[in-house]
């Protein structure tokens, strides 16, 4: 299993980009958290060729999340 703690940040048109601290290569957008972390999942499972991949999301203070 493969685990990456990835970073979610809110941009100014209210979509979230978010990237794995683990690898720059591993990065995506998303209008909820679900779908970060869907997302975020199927580009490490492309990119590392692993179907068990554990994800973590690190949200810092300033992201408002409805």
């Amino acid at each position: 299993m493969k685990a990456f703690h990835v970073v979610v940040e809110q941009a100014e048109d209210g979509w979230l980009a978010a990237h794995a601290l683990e690898d720059d290569s591993v990065h995506t957008q998303g209008k909820t958290l679900n779908e970060i972390t869907a997302n975020i999942r199927e580009v490490a499972e492309l990119l590392h060729g692993d179907g068990d991949v554990q994800v973590e999301l690190v949200i810092p203070g300033d992201v408002a999340i409805a």
